[in-house]
């Protein structure tokens, strides 16, 4: 009988023991959990809302035929200024030179469409599924022109498709950005030693001048004489309809050999429905991004919007007055209109704290890590300019009262997550 009693107690104490130990573990827990604090930096963020729509480039072109022969040695770069009467190209009769002329249109098209498709992916997100989406789009309706035998019309974006692609590759993985750079530098290194074998074989050859001053480029669409500035300040919604179905012209892609761009006022023209959430106003400057040009955002003026007289779709005509540096001038491409940016300080929505003063009245704030020492700062919310993604965006500190504004710096700890939080609490 006392042999069990003494088996009971012994486990009694065992008991009393370990619930004794689990308590003081957890007080050492939760009193140096208490002093942990997680932070995040007060930086300045810049909040856009994009509509997205597709664009066509209105500029004034002049063509440049060859008066030679068919294959030709620019003597300029692409994009290069060029002044009036001034030498360009050369123009040859060689089948030879016509051959390499030939590869070196076929790789600086491949190196058109692979450095459009090479995307950062440190610094740009890219929204997979928008891609798969308009992929798909696109290849049905290249199957639905086949079947209608309208072969041309099936390769119309045959090259933005492959841009589609090729991104897609690169964000899955399925190819390395280290592979994808040496295609690049391998097709980049192949139409250098063709343009230097044209070079070398420059004798006989016929010269070939512009005939205005402006910007040289080697690649035309057909497109020139259709898509000008002149025409774009006189559309209307009918023309511009009629505009975007126009074919090709067959002349200038079969005996062009480049084009120069007199007029530094160009026009970018997108067809999109109404939206009650964006408001476009006529003589207002709207920046305008450039996915094809690795993302360029360009200052643009809405010169003119015309309205359906049938549905809810409007014309949107945005004039431009420079010609910013390696820039993508596809005469139809995505573009991101931001109609409203808002700058300022970027809180985290759960690290916003209620404290009551001394007065009684309440104050909307963070608390902050100042070396060692929790401090709050205040932030009122009619300092408040949006929220998007789980953050607030506050007046910058610059742009403040006087008096009675918040009191966050820039680039101060924002404490996101502790315990028992209070003015002057020690982290030690």
């Amino acid at each position: 009988m006392s042999k069990k009693l003494k088996s009971i107690g012994a486990t009694v104490v065992v008991d009393i023991l370990l619930v004794t130990l689990t308590i003081y573990l957890l007080f050492q827990y939760a009193k140096t959990g208490a002093d942990a604090v997680e932070t995040e930096r007060a930086d300045m963020e810049i909040s856009q809302d994009i509509a997205e729509m597709y664009g066509y480039i209105f500029r004034n072109e002049e063509i440049i035929y060859s008066n030679g022969g068919n294959s030709v040695n620019y003597l300029i770069e692409n994009g290069e200024k060029v002044s009036k009467n001034q030498i360009v190209a050369q123009s040859l009769q060689s089948a030879a030179d016509f051959s390499a002329k030939d590869q070196i249109a076929a790789l600086s098209e491949k190196l058109d469409i692979l450095n459009k498709s090479n995307i950062n992916l440190e610094f740009v997100k890219i929204n997979i599924e928008k891609i798969d989406r308009d992929s798909h789009a696109m290849y049905l309706n290249m199957l639905q022109s086949i079947e209608k035998g309208k072969f041309k019309d099936a390769g119309k974006n045959k090259n933005e498709f492959l841009i589609l692609l090729n991104k897609r590759q690169l964000i899955t993985g399925e190819i390395g950005a280290g592979e994808f750079e040496n295609i690049i530098t391998a097709a980049e290194d192949k139409k250098k030693q063709l343009e230097t074998q044209v070079s070398a074989s420059g004798a006989g050859a016929v010269e070939v001048t512009s005939n205005k001053s402006g910007i040289f480029y080697y690649r035309f669409d057909g497109y020139e004489n259709h898509f000008t500035a002149d025409a774009a300040k006189d559309l209307n919604f009918e023309t511009f309809g009629e505009l975007i179905r126009k074919e090709a012209d067959y002349n200038i892609l079969s005996n062009a050999l480049g084009k120069v761009a007199y007029d530094f006022n160009w026009y970018i023209v997108c067809q999109t429905q109404k939206n009650k959430n964006i408001s476009f106003l006529t003589g207002t400057k709207y920046n305008i991004i450039y996915p094809f040009s690795s993302n360029k955002s360009v200052e643009s003026v809405l010169y003119k919007q015309i309205e359906s007289a049938v549905s809810d779709d409007i014309v949107l005509i945005f004039e431009i007055s420079e010609i910013p540096f390696d820039f993508d001038f596809s005469r139809k491409q995505t573009i991101q209109v931001v109609f409203n940016e808002v700058s300022g300080l970027k809180v985290p929505e759960e690290a916003i704290r209620i404290r009551e003063k001394e007065d009684g009245s309440e104050i909307e704030g963070v608390y902050v890590k100042k070396g060692n020492s929790v401090v709050f700062r205040e932030l009122p919310p009619d300092e408040r300019l949006d929220k998007f993604d789980g953050y607030y965006l506050y007046l910058a500190p610059g742009k403040r009262p006087e008096s009675g504004g918040g009191t966050l710096q820039l680039y101060e700890d924002i404490i996101v997550a502790g315990m028992d939080l209070y003015e002057g609490k020690s982290l030690d």
